[in-house]
């Protein structure tokens, strides 16, 4: 992407780090992250979408540069493979058309984001899906948030298969998620369960993500790039690659109840119709599952709120060690420096090198243009700020707005629009400081909600 900065060379950072007055920088959001917050006791209300010309730009449906051989192996390892290691042995999907329903108190609000995305995966993915009154195969169902929490601490969110009530699900959430998906033989209902108190980011993430997955699909990757299913929740939205995985899945060359094999073969043959340059191209990079179980491990256990700072800081260098040894430059490289990195951000001085590598290491592993590299350019900036150089935190961030807003990152343009106020207001630029912190406001009341005390603070600065 075009007028993207330069990546900054490391030099010592010197003088007092100024304090952060208004700087909300949220952390990565996994679909099974440890340690989630409670959240407030009633639902925060969603401000409205601000608008920005390329929001969503970089999301488009079409073909991919992979080989068919390898999308084909793909399709096979998010369909028959679950994340935990189980296998299924049979093909799943919707056999018809997909009536979604919605349930509960806290969804009038997210009514027509849920619409709009519906209608994103008719077009991009052929998928005969949309929102219904009654006779519903898939519903969503906001559920208390208290009481979510204390059942399920460790997910913001879950799908399970069936047309099941809360008061069901509670009672066993393994019975009738974990263990339900490795029985599953056929998709003609699945539940998704939403806390009604998460923050309005988090609430249309898991409205995304799970909608995604209850289609068929069961599989996150962390050796996936330009993925949803990729477990670094780097892509908050589905991707071009991801669209023809569902348009493939929903294809008259593959059906229910099919093997491995199976699925293999009419995934070959729908790939051929559907992605012609696919012939003659390049495999998608080694996923590399199964050799790197070790270095999964650990980077789970960097992100288990539940150990010590310590113990977590060395399961991120024992995965950092791990992916430099095996896979150098890979996405699994990528994945453990951010997360070293994340796990150091009060100590800018000794942490600041490890986030530029990671800079070095994401770009080579998804390209300049990835998402996850303009979130480690934050990264760096907030960094330069903390360390007393504002005007290195401006010039890092001057053009990173477009290209957050290109993959639908809200919730960073947040901590993008707040970063930039404060370090507006350190070098006397008062009316530009009073101008981003405007935006700040207007994308953290769409990220975290209106009446979000964060967002009520900085309307009164």
């Amino acid at each position: 992407m075009t007028g993207s900065p330069r990546r900054p060379h490391l030099s010592s950072i010197s003088g007092k780090p100024l304090r952060l007055f208004i700087l909300f920088c949220l952390g990565v959001l996994t679909a099974c992250a440890p340690g989630i917050p409670t959240g407030p006791a009633q639902p925060y209300t969603p401000g409205a979408l601000p608008r920005f010309p390329v929001m969503g730009a970089a999301l488009p449906a079409g073909t991919t540069r992979y080989d068919n051989r390898s999308l084909a192996d793909l399709l096979v390892t998010l369909t028959h493979d679950l994340e935990w290691g189980a296998e299924r042995p049979h093909l799943i999907r919707f056999e018809g058309p997909v009536s979604v329903g919605i349930a509960g108190q806290g969804a009038r609000p997210y009514l027509k984001f849920i619409d709009r995305f519906l209608a994103q995966i008719r077009q991009n993915a052929g998928v005969p899906i949309a929102r219904t009154r009654g006779g519903y195969n898939l519903v969503i169902r906001f559920v208390k948030g208290q009481d979510f929490r204390a059942k399920v601490p460790q997910h913001f969110c879950v799908v399970a298969p069936g047309l099941i009530k809360w008061q069901r699900f509670r009672q066993s959430p393994v019975r009738y998620g974990t263990r339900a998906f490795e029985t599953q033989r056929s998709l003609d209902g699945m539940t998704i369960f939403i806390p009604d108190n998460a923050s309005p980011y988090v609430v249309r993430t898991c409205i995304i993500e799970e909608v995604v997955q209850a289609l068929g699909p069961a599989n996150d990757l962390y050796g996936l790039g330009p993925s949803i299913f990729n477990d670094d929740a780097a892509h908050i939205w589905p991707t071009r690659l991801d669209y023809l995985m569902l348009r493939v899945l929903y294809s008259p060359e593959v059906r229910s109840g099919m093997n491995r094999g199976q699925t293999r073969a009419g995934a070959l043959i729908a790939l051929d119709r559907l992605n012609p340059g696919g012939r003659r191209a390049a495999p998608l990079p080694p996923l590399g599952q199964r050799t790197m179980t070790d270095w999964t491990k650990a980077v789970r256990a960097a992100f288990d709120r539940r150990k010590s700072r310590a113990k977590r800081v060395q399961s991120a260098e024992r995965a950092v060690a791990i992916a430099a040894a095996r896979m150098p430059g890979s996405a699994f490289h990528c994945r453990a420096l951010s997360a070293l990195a994340r796990l150091g951000r009060k100590e800018h001085r000794r942490i600041l090198p490890i986030v530029a590598q990671a800079d070095r290491v994401c770009a080579r592993a998804h390209g300049d243009d990835d998402v996850r590299v303009a979130r480690i350019m934050l990264e760096i900036a907030r960094l330069h700020y903390d360390g007393g150089n504002p005007a290195v935190t401006l010039a890092l961030t001057e053009n990173l707005a477009p290209r957050l807003a290109a993959f639908g990152q809200d919730e960073r343009l947040t901590a993008l629009y707040a970063l930039r106020s404060a370090a507006l207001r350190a070098i006397q630029q008062g009316k530009r400081s009073v101008e981003a912190r405007r935006l700040a406001g207007e994308w953290g009341a769409y990220a975290l909600g209106a009446d979000h005390p964060n967002v009520r603070r900085w309307k009164l600065q």
